[in-house]
């Protein structure tokens, strides 16, 4: 650094002689350095329009005095400075580095509304603050702001819905029929949780419908949270029929049975339809129990020709869901056919599959010889929740962007923190801005991804462009607007 402003000002005495000698304004471009002393001094925030303000100032103070203005004293108000300047025949000058929106200086403004749009929390930004020695918004003021933000953006998220809505029913052709939606309930905390957001999105855009908040003052049971937010995701779609006439033709969850039962009662025309990654998740620990065991228990509980095949079977299970055509027999003649194609039989496998349009097929696994295997292998598959309840899972439908969405909310909810319900419901409004702007943004590459503990799932992942934010220009627009109006 000091290499640096050596340098520097050796450049700079080089600037001013040759504009001397070329007649040329000299433009004084130098920086000044500090030492021990004065890298403790009071920092703060200004803004352009206050800078151009105090140079106006001090132009005017010298056509009516040849005495230099010198700074007095520097107060700090939030992440604001206000300055005296005197000089010696005492006159005074009072500067602030930010003009006034309203009743609020800009430059709090400006960094509270950064505090809430980032997700922090309130003690990481004052710690932030501390530490980088740039003024702190007191919580007397943040508690006025927040009066004014939290409208603002409850009504960005109520046109968001609408937006995301509107955008869902243009993607099908046949609206008669109705939208599809994937919910999800996702607790505030990881124990004993106050509030539980239930989240609806539209399967096809992946934008967020619907959030609905769930405390405790609704139901002291957590476990009901779910159902109770499902229920208010009907009223709010029942209400809006009559408005843009659509209803709910297939609705995904992840196998909530109180919200089976609700569908089933109430849900006139949709049909509900299980998550297929929470059914097949257990799937391979399952069938491993037949796989391998103590040699006492050997063509008991397990048998050696189903030690390679657990993996496999899951597969098994995710095509026959894909390609049962919505029909449940079909769904479970595909499962029990899996007996039928590790024994070499291929007679009812299907047409696409390489056991029939590969004429020098061979298995790769071992061979089912033994009917005690046989019989192990089928009776797991007929305990499977796929087999019991075929109806459930015809559609095929994930909750993988749900859950995405549960987890991208994490930028603004931190489990560990209880909120109140203002901050709760205002962080939840954010995320919900957030995903719906940037869900279905471009991709600029893709790059394969290997799993060291699961060697055969080899997947490609997206490269997504830098997020845009556009979010947060709209909050600003609007709360500026409400302060400039009092």
């Amino acid at each position: 650094m000091t290499f640096y402003i050596k340098n520097n000002i050796t450049q700079l005495h080089e600037d001013q002689h040759m504009a001397e000698e070329n007649n040329i304004p000299f433009l004084d471009c130098s920086f000044t350095s500090c030492n021990e002393e004065t890298s403790t001094q009071k920092l703060f925030v200004t803004a352009e329009t206050s800078i151009e303000n105090l140079i106006k100032r001090v132009i005017n103070h010298g056509k009516v005095c040849k005495s230099q203005l010198h700074l007095n004293s520097t107060d700090i108000k939030g992440h604001v400075g206000v300055c005296k300047l005197k000089c010696e025949e005492k006159h005074e000058l009072l500067w602030s580095s930010s003009p006034y929106t309203g009743d609020k200086y800009l430059c709090n403004l400006r960094m509270s509304h950064g505090f809430y749009v980032s997700g922090i929390l309130p003690n990481q930004y004052s710690r932030f603050c501390q530490a980088s020695n740039i003024g702190t918004i007191g919580e007397t003021t943040l508690n006025s702001i927040f009066q004014k933000y939290a409208p603002v953006v409850s009504q960005l998220v109520k046109e968001s819905y609408e937006t995301a809505l509107l955008e869902e029913i243009a993607s099908y052709e046949e609206l008669q029929e109705g939208i599809d939606i994937v919910t999800d309930a996702r607790h505030g905390t990881r124990k004993n949780s106050m509030y539980t957001d239930v989240v609806c999105l539209g399967a096809r855009t992946h934008k967020v419908l619907r959030v609905e908040t769930i405390s405790k003052v609704d139901c002291t049971s957590a476990q009901k949270h779910e159902l109770i937010g499902t229920e208010r995701i009907y009223e709010y779609f029942k209400n809006l029929r009559d408005e843009y006439e659509v209803k709910i033709r297939v609705h995904c969850h992840d196998r909530n049975t109180s919200v089976n039962k609700f569908i089933r009662i109430n849900g006139i025309d949709t049909e509900s339809t299980n998550d297929t990654w929470h059914a097949t998740k257990n799937i391979a620990k399952e069938i491993k129990t037949i796989c391998s065991g103590p040699r006492y228990k050997e063509g008991q509980t397990w048998h050696p020709e189903l030690s390679d095949k657990a993996a496999s079977i899951k597969t098994h299970l995710y095509w026959a869901m894909k390609n049962c055509n919505k029909d449940p027999v079909k769904l479970k003649l595909s499962l029990l056919n899996i007996v039928e194609h590790y024994k070499n039989n291929h007679e009812h496998c299907s047409e696409l599959s390489r056991c029939k349009t590969d004429s020098n097929y061979e298995p790769t696994k071992y061979l089912i010889k033994d009917p005690k295997a046989e019989m192990l292998l089928g009776r797991a598959l007929m305990n499977t929740q796929v087999y019991k309840s075929p109806t459930d899972y015809i559609h095929c439908m994930d909750s993988y962007y749900v859950e995405s969405f549960n987890n991208a909310i994490l930028q603004y909810h931190d489990k560990r923190i209880n909120f109140s319900k203002q901050v709760y419901i205002l962080r939840t409004s954010l995320a919900v801005l957030d995903w719906n702007e940037h869900v279905n943004r471009q991709t600029t590459s893709l790059k394969t991804v290997q799993d060291a503990k699961n060697p055969r799932r080899q997947v490609q992942v997206k490269i997504l462009k830098r997020k845009s934010y556009n979010m947060w220009s709209e909050i600003w627009d609007q709360l500026v607007k409400i302060y400039l109006d009092l």
